[in-house]
């Protein structure tokens, strides 16, 4: 059966090997920096600003969150691809796979290890908003803004794009070729699938109506949430499909198997939702 314990060892052990690569570091500094120049051309009083940034409370935040977004789904592609390939040629995981444990465990583990260190790169990303928002502006705060687009924007890109990447590779077993097809389809709904059929394709949420307006809220709360949606539950069929197709010792039939049943009712609500 699954185990928490084990799920969480894994965790923490893929963050803090995340943790000291340097391709995760110099992509946070630059990311943190690039869009703290942003925040300051935007905000301060000794350049010119639009209007949108002094008078919607939600810009700031919302711009933040979009931009990390559209980069780190890319990054993503290149950390989640390397997984497999990463513990095979420098025994990164040796003390992980010493443990018994399901693919579940193992999967869910790499899974919620690279979640969380995106996640605390936009939770500073927030605060660097935060703190041009409250010091260099009159606009009012609103912190139901900074809680909603994490939420909305970046969980559904991120396991969605983690999955996609974990399945492309357990299938192709090729990282260039991965990249490859990763990098293609990132391009092809950034540059061109995206607006089209209703954003359907707009997996970075790039093209979706996001500004939250402290009166009324989102525009068109219905369609952003079902949109989200079909990512999410994306994500987690192709997650649950790499439980599956692993080329590990899978420990527990029980778990495979629901592994299957979750892959193949993820994706039939993700499909039902498009539809």
């Amino acid at each position: 059966m699954i185990s928490i314990y084990n799920i969480l060892t894994v965790a923490r052990f893929e963050a803090k090997t995340l943790w000291r690569s340097w391709f995760y570091r110099i992509f946070s500094i630059l990311s943190i920096a690039g869009i703290g120049f942003f925040d300051f051309g935007a905000l301060s009083p000794v350049t010119w600003s639009p209007w949108a940034f002094q008078g919607v409370s939600s810009t700031i935040p919302y711009m933040n969150i979009l931009m990390l977004n559209t980069a780190q789904a890319i990054i993503a592609v290149f950390l989640a691809s390397d997984f497999l390939k990463r513990d095979k040629k420098l025994d990164t995981t040796e003390v992980v796979y010493m443990r018994s444990m399901t693919n579940t465990d193992y999967v869910v583990g790499k899974t919620l290890g690279l979640l969380m260190m995106f996640l605390l790169l936009n939770i500073v990303i927030l605060l660097v908003g935060l703190v041009f928002n409250v010091f260099f502006t009159e606009t009012t705060f609103t912190g139901i803004a900074y809680l909603i687009y994490p939420v909305v924007i970046s969980i559904p890109t991120l396991i969605f794009i983690l999955g996609f990447a974990f399945l492309m590779m357990v299938t192709i077993r090729n990282q260039a070729v991965t990249f490859i097809v990763l990098l293609g389809y990132i391009g092809l709904t950034l540059f061109f699938l995206g607006p089209k059929v209703h954003d359907v394709f707009d997996y970075m949420a790039f093209n979706i109506p996001l500004t939250y307006s402290g009166f009324t809220g989102f525009a068109d709360t219905a369609h952003i949430l079902v949109q989200r949606a079909i990512y999410l539950l994306l994500g987690l069929a192709f997650i649950s499909m790499t439980i599956v197709m692993i080329r590990r010792l899978p420990q527990s039939r029980v778990m495979t198997g629901l592994a299957r049943f979750l892959a193949i009712g993820c994706a039939a609500l993700a499909v039902a939702l498009i539809v």
